[in-house]
């Protein structure tokens, strides 16, 4: 699928971040770590223009503001596509996505966090943005309607490369056993998204480049070999039922020429169902919808 790459006005993206803060605000959800976020980037702002540069990396890191800038622009997706939701899973699962640690390093590498909760709300908001109805519960990452098809999706985000296979294998044990749970006549499908963006770029570099073209080549690459250096864990298939891998990279972008930061996104579908099965229709009707990836 086409990698999305979309130029940001910092300033114009703030705006959008406070409409996000508003509505966490209305919703009782006070002092997260995306307000921290949103002092970080007007700082920034403000240095850019007072065009001194060169003392703002003594007070917002390179690291912290690319932390800021992509988990933001989450957080505002996740407000544009899901805003009308309004029942307590939802709700419950907002305030843990919006919670935890500033840094992803102080992350728990065991358990529930925030920024699974996050991944898990943002591929819900990717469905609906691109007209797919979706549900989020609390007992599962998502459920979706495609072609009056329902499908449970079971969403991950490995933080190393050995936990790849390992997310792979317990996505589909959890999807067998949310089959187990529904009558014959009424059995749903299923799908595993996987979040790549630590693997291919455990140092969060930016991808500088003049042209936006040679971005998203470099997206192309860089998810051809996650899926060469992955594939017998992608490949990992137990149940028919689960038409397979939706894989999600997402990077911070910079254009040299422009000056201007991007958000760079790229989608691709691992499909294990067998061409001309049920399941194989469904997958390549999937493709289909989100392809172009917007």
């Amino acid at each position: 699928m086409e990698p999305t790459v979309i130029s940001q006005n910092l300033e114009d993206f703030i705006n959008d971040l406070d409409k996000s803060l508003a509505w966490l605000k209305s919703l009782g959800m006070q002092n997260t770590r995306f307000n921290r976020y949103r002092k970080a980037l007007e700082t920034v702002l403000e240095h850019r223009i007072a065009g001194t540069l060169e003392k703002l990396t003594r007070i917002v890191p390179p690291e912290q503001y690319r932390e800021a800038f992509i988990e933001s622009t989450h957080l505002v997706a996740i407000q544009k596509s899901l805003q009308r939701f309004k029942g307590p899973r939802f709700i419950q699962k907002l305030r843990v996505a919006v919670s935890g640690p500033v840094s992803p390093a102080d992350e728990k590498s065991a358990g529930a966090n925030a920024r699974d909760f996050l991944f898990e709300l943002s591929t819900g908001a990717l469905f609906r943005r691109r007209g797919i109805p979706v549900l989020i519960w609390a007992d599962k990452d998502a459920v979706i309607r495609l072609s009056g098809c329902t499908l449970l999706v079971e969403c991950k985000r490995p933080r190393s490369e050995n936990k790849v296979k390992h997310s792979i294998k317990d996505a589909t044990h959890q999807l067998i056993k949310h089959f187990g749970r529904y009558h014959r006549d009424m059995m749903p499908r299923g799908l595993i998204a996987l979040d790549i963006s630590l693997i291919t770029n455990p140092t969060r570099y930016v991808l500088t480049s003049d042209s936006i073209e040679a971005i998203r080549m470099e997206l192309d690459a860089a998810l051809e070999r996650f899926i060469k250096n992955f594939g017998s864990a992608l490949a990992y298939r137990r149940d028919k039922r689960i038409l397979g891998v939706l894989v999600f990279l997402k990077v911070l972008g910079y254009h040299s020429l422009q000056s201007r930061h991007l958000n760079c996104e790229k989608l691709g579908l691992y499909v294990h169902a067998e061409p001309g099965s049920y399941e194989g229709i469904l997958a390549d009707g999937l493709y289909r919808v989100l392809l172009p990836f917007k």
